[in-house]
């Protein structure tokens, strides 16, 4: 795969990776996974400016919330932490700080919970608001439905102060909580991080009171008073009556730090919360201000995840599932282990080639861990302890669901049904469809989409359009309220626009930035379904691989036949641009520095008049927006000859 497609599918998953995990509350795999990806990410964006894209998750913090959600602009930004592993990465850290300061400057070490950050602003007082990270720019305004048992609603300080803090759920609460959820046949939350998020935006207060949440104040973004240390603004906080941590270290050297995390580390089980490792950060608050931010970070902070808890089990058999896509993926059932406080009795195997690298077998003893107290999946075997009866894992040769032949595929080696009546197929195809991201069909989840499927009510996901209320109000289950609603949420998805629905189609390699840009290009469905192979690799972001794919999918005479059926149910099928005006086209853009508005007001600005948003220098960038407390990005394009130009003058532009 060249770099510009790499580079596309990098940001495609990273992106739906960040959003699962800060918005669905549903992280699909752990931070160590992730860092790999988004350092990948970050060398080839490096090695190849050229193919750097606006929405490369290298660009932003945390994940755009739903547009459906009231959101609230940071007064002040919440920024990430970079992430470490190892010592020889805090090492690094201290050698920058050396470099920048002449010295080791003291540093605090403190617990990293695992939970969801927040901004808490204090006036006069009295609490005023609660906003979620979001993407770090802007939150979920969630001040009238958050109840946080630990956070005071007044303060004695009477100033103005907005603080950062982390709700957590306790572990006993967190178990309680699944006990119950069990009972009344309800889906479990994954881990505590997963249910404090949820809890933060429940309707019912008699219910968001009893879970239990807690908060713990990690930093103060803005007081009237100044503080010359960072564990003096925590003091401060302590003296007013705010949750802090009891769990922070001050240390002079390397040698104190190591000693701290070991420490931290030792009680990591015992605490009454998850955490997920430590932060570390400079101490001088005048120090912090000299080190600066990154587009994402702090460089004055860093963040130290320790490994997961691993433990040994059973692998008792292997079963193998279907996805979407046809590709069938092997599964460890394991004998029942508690890990990271909950009990796990499956893993995912991922596919042959691993199967093959960890050499294992049924009846092994195995080593697995939470990928970042999230995931379970098998890390090692005890070939020492293999029992004599352990047998090979074999993989099929026909589909566990429907029994046809599977294919190995060329470009990734996996097994593949290619039956288009396969259910897995078609359950699998039909959940993606409705899903959030594309076609956000409300009440159409996995249940009702097997339960449906099953009473032949829908074969394809055409067949949604073909639902009424007589066929589902006398359902086990249903009325006829959950009828009407399910059928509203199905027309309100006819004004979905273009770009999701050809998401929604689950074409492969073609995910939610690829369906846009491709949408962006050719403009309709029909333009797209008469595209040649050229033609489509003409596409930004479009490689052999996906052009192949879409190729074969609009020749083929099903999938013509459930866009004609689409077509015919008033779905979008035409691009509709966001561009109102052409004074900016053909021209390039780049924002630095802090304007009198939010970056986003002039970034939408830039787009809506037919210009071009570039996310760093380069000789292809026209013009330098430049406000004020302007970092390198101003000296580069100088250099370069760029043209820098103010925010009058952009506006300037538009006006003329």
């Amino acid at each position: 795969m060249d770099a510009e497609n790499r580079i596309k599918e990098l940001i495609d998953l990273l992106n739906s990776y960040s959003k699962a995990y800060y918005v669905d509350n549903s992280p699909l795999i752990s931070d160590v996974e992730y860092d790999k990806l988004y350092k990948e990410l970050e060398d080839l964006e490096k090695k190849y400016p050229e193919y750097v894209m606006e929405e490369s998750p290298t660009k932003t913090v945390g994940a755009k919330q739903d547009n459906k959600i009231t959101t609230i602009t940071h007064e002040i930004p919440m920024y990430s932490l970079e992430n470490s592993y190892s010592m020889a990465d805090i090492k690094e850290f201290y050698t920058r700080l050396y470099k920048l300061f002449g010295l080791n400057p003291e540093v605090t070490v403190e617990v990293k919970m695992d939970g969801a950050a927040l901004s808490v602003t204090y006036d006069n007082g009295i609490l005023q608001q609660i906003v979620t990270r979001g993407d770090g720019k802007s939150g979920e305004d969630i001040t009238n439905t958050a109840i946080i048992n630990n956070l005071p609603k007044e303060t004695a300080y009477k100033g103005r102060l907005i603080l950062r803090g982390e709700v957590v759920m306790p572990k006993d609460v967190f178990k309680q909580l699944n006990k119950v959820r069990g009972e009344m046949e309800q889906p479990l939350f994954a881990n505590p991080r997963n249910a404090a998020s949820g809890s933060l935006k429940l309707l019912d207060i008699k219910e968001a009171s009893s879970r239990g949440l807690e908060i713990y104040i990690y930093g103060v973004a803005y007081c009237d008073e100044e503080f010359l240390t960072h564990k003096a603004s925590l003091d401060f906080c302590k003296e007013n009556n705010l949750p802090v941590s009891q769990y922070l270290y001050v240390c002079s050297s390397i040698d104190e730090v190591e000693q701290a995390l070991s420490t931290i580390e030792d009680m990591r089980f015992s605490l009454p919360y998850d955490i997920d490792g430590a932060v570390i950060k400079v101490n001088n608050k005048d120090y912090q201000e000299e080190a600066g931010w990154t587009a994402k970070f702090p460089r004055w902070a860093i963040a130290y995840k320790y490994k997961a808890q691993q433990v040994s089990t059973k692998l008792l058999d292997v079963i193998f599932q279907v996805g979407r896509t046809g590709a069938v993926t092997p599964v460890a059932v394991l004998e029942p282990v508690i890990i990271s406080g909950s009990t796990v009795s499956r893993a995912s195997l991922h596919n042959e080639d691993e199967v093959k690298r960890l050499n294992i077998m049924t009846g092994d003893t195995v080593f697995i861990e939470k990928g970042g107290e999230i995931i379970p999946k098998v890390v090692s075997v005890q070939e020492k302890l293999r029992p004599h009866n352990a047998k090979e894992i074999v993989f099929p040769d026909k589909c566990p669901i429907c029994d046809s032949s599977l294919e190995i595929s060329d470009d990734d080696a996996k097994r593949r049904c290619k039956n288009i009546e396969c259910p897995a197929l078609v359950q699998g195809s039909i959940i993606h469809f409705a899903s959030r991201d594309a076609m956000d069909i409300k009440g159409l989840g996995e249940k009702v989409v097997e339960e449906l499927y099953n009473a032949h009510l829908i074969n394809n996901y055409a067949d949604i359009y073909e639902l009424n209320t007589s066929q589902l109000e006398n359902r086990e289950g249903w009325g006829e309220v959950s009828a009407i609603n399910l059928i509203n949420a199905i027309n309100d998805s006819k004004n979905i626009p273009f770009e999701r629905v050809l998401f929604a189609l689950g074409l492969r390699h073609v995910g939610a930035v690829a369906a846009k840009l491709i949408a962006e290009h050719f403009q309709s469905m029909d333009n797209l379904m008469n595209a040649s192979f050229n033609d489509l690799e003409q596409v930004k972001g479009v490689g052999e691989e996906t052009a192949k794919s879409i190729l074969s999918a609009m020749n083929d005479k099903n999938m013509q036949e459930i866009i004609a059926r689409l077509k015919s149910y008033g779905l979008q099928m035409e691009y509709v641009s966001s561009v109102t005006g052409s004074s900016l086209k053909g021209n390039s853009f780049l924002i630095t520095g802090t304007l009198d508005k939010p970056r986003k007001y002039y970034e939408d600005l830039i787009v809506q008049n037919g210009g071009t948003l570039l996310s760093g220098v380069s000789k292809n960038l026209n013009y330098l927006i430049a406000g004020e407390k302007v970092g390198s990005k101003l000296e580069k394009a100088n250099k370069l000859g760029v043209k820098v130009i103010s925010q009058d003058e952009f506006l300037n532009m538009i006006n003329e």
